[in-house]
């Protein structure tokens, strides 16, 4: 499947990986979504002075072995210099993303992230694709104070066809990560790794961006 001719439905711009990557997973970072709440792209949204996507990127491409940029938005996602695949489904959500990252690695599992986590704990995904290279269950996600939390999370290929099939009918990301049996690294453990769950941070209003500011200024002091 990963030499498929829709392959050539996919727009490269250069190789964003590391000697330390996990050679099994592929990065996907989720950038398809309309970003209603906030009125404008989340992708090219500055935090700081950096572009939402290159926060993500940043901390994802040491940890894979080949990162992808999944978006709607190809001509308009260009300038930020990653690889691009195009959404199969456009604007199916989340699931849409998730299956169109499946669909094209070449790797048994996909690292999959939102544009708008800014705050990814690298001790954290670490932690998850170490999970993953050792579970025989097909995706390895985290729970939080707020409950299942689906990105960051590892998918195994496995899921493409019955994601696929999901989506004919429904588009309820929580509900199909519930039904993939996955294996949850639980909230004590996850704390290990990521103590103010900053990780599961999404940035969808301008009260949110408000909020990141701070944090990075704070740090910053």
């Amino acid at each position: 499947m990963a030499e498929n001719s829709n392959r050539s439905r996919e727009v490269r711009a250069g190789a964003v990986s590391s000697p330390a990557a996990h050679p099994t997973v592929t990065g996907a970072i989720l950038a398809g979504g309309l970003s209603r709440r906030l009125g404008r792209d989340k992708t090219a949204l500055r935090l700081a002075g950096k572009p939402l996507v290159l926060r993500v990127a940043a901390v994802l491409a040491p940890l894979v072995s080949e990162l992808w940029l999944v978006t709607n938005h190809l001509e308009a996602h260009l300038p930020f210099g990653l690889p691009m695949v195009s959404d199969l489904r456009p604007f199916q959500g989340p699931l849409g993303g998730l299956l169109t990252a499946l669909f094209y690695a070449r790797t048994p599992w996909v690292l999959a992230a939102a544009v708008d986590n800014p705050f990814l704990s690298p001790a954290l995904i670490a932690a998850l694709a170490n999970r993953a290279a050792k579970t025989a269950r097909p995706a390895v996600v985290c729970r939080s104070r707020q409950g299942l939390e689906p990105f960051p999370g590892l998918y195994s290929v496995r899921l493409l066809t019955p994601l696929a099939g999901y989506l004919e009918t429904e588009r309820h990301l929580i509900r199909f990560v519930e039904r993939s049996a996955p294996e949850v690294l639980p909230e004590d453990e996850m704390r290990r790794w990521d103590p103010e769950e900053r990780s599961f941070f999404n940035l969808n209003t301008a009260a949110d961006w408000r909020e990141a500011e701070r944090w990075l200024a704070a740090a910053a002091d």
